[in-house]
């Protein structure tokens, strides 16, 4: 699983020095996404680990002063996190598995259902409220991005 980690970190390094530097949050996050499924056969999946019931690798990434933190979860069992409000703009991007997201309306106060089969990802935006429900032998990506103002033009 580190072989993973270390391929998605080098993908994430590679492509956000491609990215305009005046773009960042969630517009970012969603660029970031499709490089990294445009990337998915440099990630070799063949290497998960069997017999620990659950891993979770972290890294954190600095690039063109951006702060990322990325988390890479591997659940033997599954697990639900409930009413979950982030406190970081979140790329979410789902390896192996069916993984269900219920994202809280704030309008309606009723939770939107969302499936995301592999190689799938979702952008969610700080204070988004939402469940997560990872079933068993599921292999999640999370890109946590802290929402810095960048003033590049005095530079």
């Amino acid at each position: 699983m580190d072989i993973i980690l270390k391929e998605i970190v080098e993908i994430i390094k590679e492509e956000t020095e491609n990215i305009n530097k005046k773009i960042y949050g969630t517009t970012f996050l969603e660029i970031l996404k499709e490089k990294i499924l445009n990337r998915q056969d440099q990630i070799n999946l063949k290497n998960l680990p069997i017999q620990n019931p659950n891993v979770a690798l972290e890294e954190v990434i600095n690039v063109l002063e951006k702060n990322l933190i990325l988390k890479l979860s591997f659940y033997k069992n599954p697990k639900s996190i409930l009413k979950l409000k982030l406190n970081e703009n979140l790329l979410l991007i789902v390896f192996k598995e069916l993984v269900k997201i219920d994202i809280l309306n704030h309008k309606t106060q009723k939770y939107i259902n969302v499936s995301l089969k592999p190689m799938m990802g979702v952008t969610l935006s700080k204070g988004t409220v939402c469940n997560l429900n990872f079933p068993k032998n599921s292999l999640i990506m999370q890109l946590e991005s802290d929402n810095v103002d960048f003033d590049i033009e005095k530079k």
